[in-house]
């Protein structure tokens, strides 16, 4: 039934009920007795992604209960996107396990070590020789020494004979070789002792802190780039999850349904056919809530403490007018909303209407939107 419609039976309602109140305000002095016209809450379903249409399994005029399915959409785009987002959650999860406890925390080791033995090198350039060394290069210098001397000695003595031709040139040649020898042997040793008594040259020692610097610099940032590369893989990981979970939501407006909370619906009006192109938050589908009736009646104002909030009735129908259905008033207007233009007497003051609403229970389902139903309000239970 249309909204017009709904609305111009209202009106006739109002009028109804202010010239049933004037002619019999209490029907047959049993109590208050108005007219009434039952109403529906209707609810508008539609998705909030849209697309083609695939499937309409909505049936207009049956009732079907929560989580039902109404219509389906086409969208491979969303579909495409979400398969794309879990190979990249996937992806980026790989990547996180790898460097929470894979190859890279090898690296750092490595880089550590690498800092270690750059420290090693530096410490002993910058220590120098340590003392057994440089003990026994004096033995060695020593021991060269005296070598050298003996030689020395030796071809002093073989010359002179060679000389006085006492000693022949083979023996003579042969002293001299053994002297240059052992002399060569008294210079390396004698270098090799100043050398460690002199130390490192300084050029070496700031060339070994110079490695150790940078050994050091590359295993804190290798440590500092994991940490970091941690974070930032955490993070795109909880991007990328939450961009899927945005992905199937979306997917899930794909199907319309009904809602948990409405309950039971009747489906009144399917807008849609397969096929048609639907935009983003238009509705498709018109339901009734079932289980939300209720009965509006107009009270006059002289009338109107006779009604209470919470207050039993009883509601009659014309398609079953020997049953009388058990009601209760759920509401009761503030303000008035059908009053003549000047109420300026007492006696005018009974046109002024405010509306109440009547829940009523409908086990079997025979109330219909736009029904017109009479309500009786008891003198025993207004007060």
């Amino acid at each position: 039934m249309s909204r017009k419609i709904i609305i111009a039976l209202t009106l006739l309602v109002a009028a109804a009920a202010a010239g049933w109140y004037y002619f019999d305000p209490f029907g047959n002095g049993d109590g208050l007795r108005l007219p009434g016209v039952v109403e529906i809450q209707e609810v508008r379903l539609g998705s909030k992604v849209g697309g083609r249409v695939a499937k309409v399994l909505a049936i207009e005029g049956i009732d079907v209960y929560p989580g039902a399915q109404l219509v389906m959409f086409e969208v491979p785009e969303l579909e495409t996107q979400r398969d794309q987002l879990k190979a990249r959650v996937q992806s980026v999860q790989a990547e996180l396990d790898r460097a929470v406890s894979g190859s890279r925390l090898e690296d750092i080791k490595i880089a550590e070590a690498a800092a270690l033995a750059a420290k090693a090198r530096h410490d002993r350039m910058e220590y120098g020789w340590r003392e057994e060394e440089k003990q026994q290069a004096r033995s060695d210098l020593d021991s060269a020494q005296a070598d050298y001397n003996q030689a020395k000695e030796e071809f002093d003595r073989i010359r002179d004979l060679y000389r006085s031709r006492s000693a022949s040139r083979a023996e003579h040649d042969l002293a001299l070789g053994i002297q240059e020898r052992t002399k060569g042997r008294y210079q390396a040793a004698k270098a090799k002792a100043d050398m460690m008594k002199a130390g490192n040259r300084q050029e070496d020692k700031d060339e070994a802190r110079a490695d150790w610097h940078k050994a050091e610099a590359s295993a804190g940032m290798a440590r500092k780039s994991r940490d970091e590369e941690i974070l930032l893989l955490r993070a795109k990981l909880a991007e990328t999850q939450a961009k899927l979970a945005e992905t199937e939501v979306s997917l899930k407006e794909a199907n319309v349904v009904v809602p948990p909370e409405l309950g039971k619906v009747r489906i009144e009006v399917v807008a849609v056919r397969p096929g048609d192109i639907v935009p983003p938050n238009q509705p498709v589908v018109r339901v009734l809530r079932v289980e939300d009736l209720w009965v509006k009646v107009f009270v006059p104002e002289t009338q109107l403490g006779k009604v209470e909030v919470g207050a039993p009735v009883d509601v009659t129908i014309d398609s079953y007018p020997d049953k009388i259905f058990k009601g209760v008033v759920r509401q009761r207007a503030s303000i008035s909303e059908f009053t003549p233009r000047n109420v300026q007497s007492v006696d005018e003051r009974r046109y002024q209407m405010f509306g109440v609403k009547i829940r009523v229970d409908d086990p079997q389902g025979v109330f219909n939107a736009g029904m017109a139903a009479q309500v009786v309000f008891r003198n025993g239970n207004s007060h």
